[in-house]
């Protein structure tokens, strides 16, 4: 059996196997210093076009191919230094390369930023032409996009000036940050018996998990107590961050910062708007769902910290990482041998880094880049969320996998919109084969309630951050200052709205906007939900065994940024251009409350 997580003291303590092996990407330091001192030549070589690019279509595929090209190698000094930096964020060696590949590649935007007005200056007809001629094929998509961008594109010396500026206005997120994974330091919260038990990013999540009511208390208020503590240097931190998407919306002449934001995926600003006025039309099935777990986990009261223990306790619930691979490769063989077997070259060709140690990033991500493999961070624990997880990181992977496989590389980077419904179609399928081999009562219930809280916590919680950023970013649109109380007073009101009158709201609860990385991501979370919405259409029918929608997908999956993220889904069977799809999950949610309920 694979030791728990935090029986790890030292990454030195871990076996190869269970971590991501970086040298694929660079052997060694030293070779990432050879491809970074390449850089200024490689700019340069784009440099020399300035003044030609609408001389012919063949200057302009020249022009592009030396860009792809340094993008390539930027791509890839950043992806391995912030890859190698999440293994210990307190390492300066390491944090230091993060730093001076993104000092280089806002130079090299800085450096650059004349390519696009001095093609948006030339006539339409020369740029339409450019769209369709053969020579530019790969570039079509940029172009598209360029014509389209034309009424928020500025003159070459401001575009400039907004490139040299995204070094100094990012450092808001990098702030918090740092603050957040290498200096804060979290006390140790005691369980009921008086036992310590040590906190940190990876192992909070396992004490809310606990039967220990009393435990899961004190690391709430231990854990939220930290973020407290700090609470106006993440106020600071979110303001400038807000201010700095609402510079960019009225520089590039967009109505509001969401507006801007929505701009690139052609996303409609009601869609936001009507996503979070259908979620409130739902509310009730939430709050439902609140008090039906405070009557099965038999409490005087609910509170955010009992949301996360399972109202069904199977006898067995233990999953070691090897056994949650196996039951994920299981699960995902509806989608085809090749999904299957590209998916099962994740373990032993390893591209995932598994388990916490101290100074590694919290959380869970898919990384890598183009030619790289779709690398993995983890903080695995072994129980049935980590394996969830696992099924959707790898989801986002073998996105990326057959993304980067099938699309040249100008349109291999699929937009954010999309990224979710390739990871939850899989936690999805993985929902519905352990589901359908449930050998007991008690076990179906179980897997219900697990399904419960992927409904809390993509359909309405990721909503009702979407709401706190939307109204956040309005606020400070009208001059409102964001402090840490204008803040914690917006998020309290939030949060009460959603969980209803059965949930009681500790005070700390306020302060839980301080820890949220997503309100950095500009208008990210949104996503997850309609994401969500899509996937639940996209697993049933490929587990059913739908042929022709899993084709459909395995397309999708192919699609990359090659179309507008709602043509690309509307394509594979889904149009989330209307409440639909959000009205159709709603009703999978209410369909489990009821089976649950007879069941029990």
């Amino acid at each position: 059996m694979i030791p728990e997580m935090d029986q790890y003291k030292t990454r030195q303590d871990i076996p190869e196997s269970f971590k991501w092996n970086l040298n694929l990407m660079y052997p060694t330091p030293q070779d990432w210093e050879a491809d970074f001192a390449r850089v200024e030549s490689a700019i340069v070589s784009v440099e020399r076009f300035k003044g030609r690019l609408c001389h012919s279509a063949h200057t302009l595929h020249e022009a592009f191919e030396e860009q792809s090209k340094l993008d390539l190698l930027i791509e890839r000094l950043y992806s391995y230094a912030h890859h190698l930096s999440d293994e210990d964020t307190r390492n300066s060696e390491n944090l230091g390369r993060v730093d001076r590949i993104r000092s280089k590649a806002a130079d090299a935007g800085a450096r650059l930023s004349w390519m696009d007005p001095e093609l948006l200056e030339a006539p339409m007809e020369i740029l339409k032409g450019f769209h369709v001629d053969p020579v530019l094929v790969n570039h079509a998509r940029r172009i598209e996009l360029l014509i389209r961008s034309k009424p928020h594109q500025r003159s070459a010396e401001v575009e400039e000036v907004l490139s040299l500026a995204s070094e100094p206005l990012g450092v808001a997120y990098k702030t918090f940050s740092l603050l957040e994974n290498a200096d804060m330091k979290i006390p140790h919260a005691k369980d009921a018996e008086g036992k310590e038990h040590e906190l940190n990013h990876g192992s909070y999540s396992a004490c809310l998990e606990s039967s220990d009511r009393v435990l899961r208390k004190n690391a709430f208020e231990t854990y939220f107590g930290a973020y407290a503590q700090y609470q106006n240097t993440f106020a600071a931190t979110l303001d400038a961050h807000v201010k700095k998407q609402i510079f960019y919306a009225k520089t590039r002449r967009f109505q509001s910062a969401i507006e801007a934001s929505l701009f690139s995926d052609q996303i409609p600003v009601g869609v936001y708007h009507g996503l979070i006025d259908t979620v409130h039309q739902h509310l009730p099935l939430l709050h439902r769902w609140v008090s039906l777990k405070k009557r099965e986990l038999k409490l005087p009261e609910m509170q955010l910290y009992d949301l996360f223990y399972p109202m069904v306790k199977p006898a067995k619930v233990e999953i070691p990482y090897e056994q949650g691979c196996k039951l994920v490769a299981e699960a995902v063989r509806p989608l085809g041998e090749d999904y299957a077997k590209t998916l099962e070259s994740a373990f032993h060709e390893r591209w995932i880094d598994v388990f916490y140690t101290p100074g590694k990033r919290g959380g869970a991500y898919s990384g890598g880049m183009y030619t790289s493999k779709p690398y993995i961070l983890l903080n695995h624990k072994n129980n049935l969320n980590s394996t969830f997880t696992l099924a959707h990181e790898l989801g986002h992977s073998l996105h990326s996998y057959y993304s980067n496989r099938y699309q040249p590389y100008q349109t291999a980077s699929y937009p954010i919109f999309l990224a979710e419904v390739a990871s939850t179609t899989n936690e999805m399928l993985l929902h519905f084969y352990l589901n359908e081999r449930a050998d007991s009562k008690e076990m179906k219930l179980y897997l219900l309630d697990h399904l419960f809280t992927q409904f809390r916590g993509t359909l309405y919680r990721q909503v009702q951050f979407a709401e706190f950023e939307r109204d956040i970013h309005a606020m400070a649109e009208k001059g409102i200052p964001l402090t840490a109380q204008t803040l914690s007073e917006t998020y309290a009101a939030i949060q009460a709205k959603f969980y209803g009158p059965d949930m009681v709201m500790h005070d700390l609860v306020k302060y839980e906007w301080t820890r949220i990385p997503h309100f950095y991501y500009n208008f990210y979370v949104y996503k997850y939900s309609t994401s969500f919405a899509a996937a639940q259409y996209f697993a049933k029918k490929i587990f059913e065994g739908d042929t022709a929608v899993r084709d459909l997908y395995l397309d999708f999956l192919k699609s990359g940024s090659s179309r507008d993220p709602l043509e690309t889904l509307k394509k594979a069977g889904v149009d989330l251009r209307d409440s639909k799809p959000i009205e159709a999950a709603f009703k999978v949610f209410e369909e489990a409350l009821n089976e649950f309920e007879r069941t029990r």
